[in-house]
């Protein structure tokens, strides 16, 4: 099969224009109508936009991880496998509200095979995994972890099977992180109990299965997204160092600029919120696409607010190897700075990014509403959780609270990490 050249990029709100790659990467606008828009950062321009390289709002759109992996699998023999192809396999099941048609392959629906309820099930739900994979692999969503967009087949009635979105996102555990789901089901456990924005969740009967509803859809249709990366015009690298770059006090400033027609105040309290949450459970890949806006369309800039809470983890439980020593450890640094360092901070360097970078006039209330939601989600899910990983994670929460809570109290790093499934 040959190459792509020309991908048509299409709204909501109509044709956006054309994705074309010769020598390089060319976006060319066909509306000049805001609402057609790609994005917040690249409004209408009747000179083409070229690029060396893929320009942001697309390559967020471009299956990463797990699934890009699932899908040069299957297709490297018979085709080319490159960026411009991997945009037109995905078409428009991926987060986010474009949609990427090629003018010489027609696409096909998705359609429903499997319900919310039968995912959830305690006996089936490793397997019915496996089967989503093979299913629905052609779904564009970023991360190491396995994780599948997948059409409800519970929320569709009589004989209509097709859906024009995939409306849940379903994730399973990798080899080298334990009881992963259960660990981040946990996590958004204490985010809801806290009062924080979280899209409804849910965790399988056998604890293997973490499934999401996806935030960028609601009743009329599919809302725009861009993560922090896309808003700072940052382009992936081999060794995604691009994720790590910046600072919270950065992503600050952006929110603050990009919801500045809408209630920047809120955004920002709620961001200073999140963060919160990821230092106090001791969630080291806060990183620049773990956050992220929401929007109707770019010619609506009062409707851009921040992304609910998604993809946190206490990764403190697990070990990370590293090639060039030998040695596995546990990373105990914030995924991007704050205050100049990605050492953790203490409660009086948490308070005063609150003050200073999100405006929060008393960031101690969120911070204890947060541990006290923490002490909670412990109390009412430990029967879900593996043993081992619970007490992990409560030995890494109380350090993460004492830390927060009180400035001269240790975080709990000696503590060994869970071990790893047998092979």
């Amino acid at each position: 099969m040959s190459r792509i050249k020309l991908l048509n990029v299409v709204t909501p709100q109509g044709h956006a224009g054309d994705l074309s790659k010769g020598s390089q990467f060319s976006f060319s606008y066909s509306s000049a109508d805001a609402g057609c828009e790609v994005s917040l950062v690249m409004p209408y321009d009747p000179t083409p936009a070229v690029s060396n390289v893929l320009h942001p709002i697309f390559d967020m759109n471009v299956p990463e991880g797990f699934l890009a992996d699932q899908i040069k699998r299957r297709m490297a023999k018979h085709m080319q496998i490159d960026e411009m192809r991997l945009l037109s396999v995905i078409g428009g099941n991926q987060i986010g509200r474009l949609t990427y048609q090629n003018p010489v392959e027609a696409s096909v629906p998705v359609k429903a095979q499997v319900g919310l309820q039968q995912i959830l099930s305690a006996d089936t739900s490793q397997g019915v995994f496996e089967f989503l994979v093979e299913t629905y692999f052609e779904s564009g969503i970023s991360g190491v972890q396995p994780k599948v967009l997948v059409p409800d087949l519970d929320k569709l009635t009589g004989s209509r099977k097709t859906m024009l979105s995939s409306d849940l996102i379903v994730k399973s555990g990798a080899d080298e992180y334990v009881h992963l789901a259960q660990n981040e089901f946990l996590c958004m456990e204490a985010a809801r109990i806290a009062g924080m924005e979280t899209p409804p969740f849910w965790l399988s009967g056998g604890g293997d299965l973490f499934v999401m509803e996806r935030f960028d859809l609601n009743s009329t249709g599919r809302l725009g997204f861009e993560d922090m990366a896309v808003l700072l015009g940052l382009n992936k690298d081999p060794h995604d160092n691009y994720k790590y770059s910046q600072s919270y006090e950065t992503l600050a400033a952006v929110i603050n600029h990009v919801c500045a027609q809408g209630d920047p105040l809120r955004e920002l309290e709620r961001f200073f919120s999140s963060v919160c949450l990821s230092v106090m459970v001791r969630n080291g890949d806060a990183h620049l696409k773990n956050f992220g806006v929401i929007y109707t369309h770019p010619g609506a800039r009062e409707t851009v607010q921040l992304a609910p809470v998604f993809d946190v983890t206490t990764t403190t439980v697990y070990e990370n190897y590293n090639p060039k020593s030998g040695r596995s450890l546990v990373d105990r640094t914030l995924a991007i700075k704050m205050n100049k360092v990605k050492t953790y901070p203490d409660r009086q360097q948490l308070m005063e990014f609150g003050r200073k970078h999100c405006g929060v006039e008393k960031p101690w209330v969120i911070i204890e509403r947060i541990a006290e939601a923490m002490s909670e989600a412990l109390v009412a899910h430990q029967a879900r959780i593996d043993i081992e990983l619970f007490s992990a994670m409560q030995a890494e929460w109380d350090g993460g609270r004492a830390m927060a809570l009180h400035d001269s109290i240790g975080t709990g790093m000696k503590r060994k990490p869970i071990a790893k499934k047998p092979l």
